[in-house]
């Protein structure tokens, strides 16, 4: 496995509920199973460090290209219904992969939208989670009262960029040019590479045109973006943003408390998710750790890939020992219950 060369590692393609799916498949033969979930515009490719790292740590790795993205088909909608969109449905795919390649339980690891996912696997198919960490995206608990994109950032204004995502607009101009888009967005935390993107109107109004890579990215890691969004489109990825409404009557009367052994790393570099956003996660996750990494940006996976694998390696570590006190837990509650 070599992270400059996506074709060094084993791809794989199968049929889940509905549409082809691609996947990275490393590590067969191994027992313990940890599945990556990547975010927004990233790919199975965000996680190229840290397969081969979890590897050589005994794990099976599947690093698919969520639905919507990279080369995993990504229904147009409409015709098609965004609820196919929604996060409970993109777990219904995990669960099938899981099912077709016969793991029962797996850890979930997510970055972006993909560490949504992560948490909600634990409340859709929480017998199919060993362990969730997440990067950069705090757990939200499912909500009592609706609130669209507008109102969350009004609130937060940090996330007005995703209005705009949600306008056809956003999609016309990423597609014209995906390689200033990917220039402009994978920057590193250093000041001198950052880049003003969003002016209220447009992501990539303001950015030069004749903008120069983050020296935190290869030729080759741009290279590998902008083809994969040349082949297929930004659609499917920005289809995620319209999702609230939809996950929101998903998540009707579902559990709220994460029983879970659960890892938040926070990027004290992070532009698009502060660490501040994660200041109510104890009240419902039991068994949370929360690690920060002060000198990263969103892009923690491959701008600080040695200190990330440095947090994750004792967690990973210590799961089945947390698995063992959660079943001796459950069996003197059970003994009480009977007794």
């Amino acid at each position: 496995m070599d992270p400059q060369e996506p074709n060094s590692f084993r791809h794989r393609f199968t049929y889940v509920n509905g549409i082809v799916y691609h996947f990275v498949d490393q590590g067969e033969g191994h027992d313990n199973v940890i599945i990556l979930c990547h975010g927004f515009p990233d790919l199975w490719y965000g996680w190229r460090y840290q397969i081969p790292f979890l590897v050589s740590k005994g794990y099976r790795v599947i690093a698919p290209d969520l639905r919507g993205f990279g080369q995993t088909e990504a229904p147009h909608c409409p015709p098609n219904d965004i609820h196919q969109y929604g996060f409970k449905n993109i777990c219904k795919d995990l669960s099938e992969i899981m099912n077709q390649l016969n793991f029962k339980k797996a850890i979930f690891m997510g970055h972006d939208w993909g560490g949504f996912v992560g948490w909600r696997m634990c409340i859709h198919y929480p017998e199919k989670v060993r362990a969730v960490i997440s990067l950069s995206t705090p757990y939200v608990p499912p909500t009592e009262h609706y609130l669209n994109i507008e109102s969350v950032a009004e609130l937060l204004p940090n996330l007005q960029y995703q209005v705009y995502f949600t306008h056809p607009k956003a999609e016309i101009e990423f597609d014209s040019n995906p390689e200033l888009f990917f220039k402009a967005i994978l920057r590193s935390s250093k000041k001198e590479d950052r880049v003003e993107m969003f002016d209220g109107n447009s992501m990539l109004g303001i950015v030069p045109s004749n903008l120069e890579k983050s020296p935190m990215i290869t030729d080759k890691e741009l290279d590998y973006y902008v083809s994969q969004y040349k082949a297929r489109g930004f659609h499917g990825g920005l289809n995620y943003y319209k999702t609230r409404k939809v996950n929101f009557q998903d998540e009707k009367g579902a559990r709220k408390q994460i029983h879970h052994p659960a890892l938040m790393v926070t990027l004290g570099g992070d532009t698009f998710i502060p660490p501040s956003m994660t200041r109510n996660m104890h009240k419902y996750c039991k068994d949370l750790t929360i690690k920060i990494i002060p000198d990263s940006s969103h892009w923690v996976m491959f701008e600080n890939a040695q200190k990330l694998h440095e947090i994750i390696e004792p967690f990973l570590d210590s799961i089945p020992q947390k698995e063992l006190q959660n079943t001796e837990k459950i069996s003197k509650s059970t003994f009480k219950a009977r007794f």
